[in-house]
């Protein structure tokens, strides 16, 4: 195979939207930092054509989602093709698991190759040392504390319904499924917990009556707020299930694409008795997926992907 480059990043991938200006200085040191290495780059602005390019490595932000639509995304859709169709690579950049830091959300970016999805994408991250964590922990103030066993509440957080992390999940459905599942096995009290974007949302209309359920208002209330004094939280494969984990409160997902799968429950029926498992690798090789936009500018990211690259 012939490369015409080595890195094409993909600007021309971008919708003009909130935070664009953001996401073109993350996509360019990325850029930066492979030309640091050696890389031939190019970066590809060009809106009018949208082509796509001979690479080893494409590079965009976010990935593709059954309710989205526009140029970029059949861009994106396009560029993912592609680079199957010819045996190269793409990396997503994607958001922060630990992104309830609301102040430093943008600080640690998710870079993976071939998926956005943690359960798909190769994130070079098996087996890592405790480095990353060490990095991630000192500059957002974290801390990973024990299990609990106690809690007036169990907390549901919902998530957008349209965007590729959902893989086109009916969410009430899912919701009134597992509320069943929940008093089956129990009487506690239950909050919902709307994903911010959504609270517009009739939800009380849209879930209808279940006694000892509270729908919360997440513009007025922080996650760890609400996390605080929960039993158990549930979730359904959305990334905030990591702040659950880290504060010990025992975590249930329905998807395997899920960040926490690893160290969560999957059986609601369990939740008076769920199990609590060893969290250390699995930290260790989520924050091993999180990278600074100066470790990007200086080559880093760039250095630990290259051996997961074709010749």
């Amino acid at each position: 195979m012939t490369w015409d480059y080595d890195v094409v990043v993909y600007l021309s991938s971008l919708p003009k939207i909130r935070n664009h200006n953001l996401k073109v200085q993350i996509m360019r040191a990325f850029a930066d930092g492979a030309k640091r290495c050696g890389a031939r780059v190019l970066v590809d602005e060009n809106l009018q054509d949208r082509q796509v390019h001979r690479a080893k490595l494409a590079v965009i932000i976010g990935w593709v989602g059954m309710s989205y639509s526009g140029p970029h995304i059949y861009h994106r859709e396009r560029i993912i093709n592609h680079q199957r169709a010819i045996g190269g690579r793409v990396m997503s950049i994607d958001g922060s698991c630990f992104k309830f830091h609301k102040e430093h959300e943008n600080m640690w970016l998710r870079y993976s190759l071939d998926s956005v999805f943690y359960n798909e994408g190769e994130y070079a991250n098996s087996v890592s040392n405790h480095t990353h964590w060490h990095m991630v922990r000192n500059t957002l103030n974290l801390e990973l504390k024990p299990w609990r066993d106690y809690g007036d509440h169990i907390l549901m957080c919902l998530q957008r319904d349209n965007g590729w992390n959902a893989k086109g999940f009916d969410q009430i459905a899912w919701i009134e499924k597992t509320l069943k599942l929940i008093r089956s096995v129990t009487d506690t009290n239950i909050k919902i917990r709307p994903h911010p974007g959504t609270v517009d949302k009739p939800w009380a209309a849209l879930i209808g009556n279940h006694p000892n359920v509270e729908i919360v208002d997440s513009t007025q209330h922080t996650l760890q707020q609400d996390v605080k004094g929960a039993k158990a939280a549930v979730f359904y494969n959305s990334s905030s299930s990591v702040l659950s984990v880290l504060e010990g409160v025992p975590t249930f997902v329905s998807e395997e694409s899920a960040v926490t799968w690893d160290v969560s429950n999957q059986d609601i029926r369990q939740i008076q008795h769920p199990v609590t498992l060893d969290r250390t690798q699995w930290l260790h090789d989520l924050c091993q997926a999180h990278w600074t936009i100066d470790q990007s500018r200086n080559g880093e990211i760039y250095k630990h992907f290259a051996p997961y690259l074709p010749a």
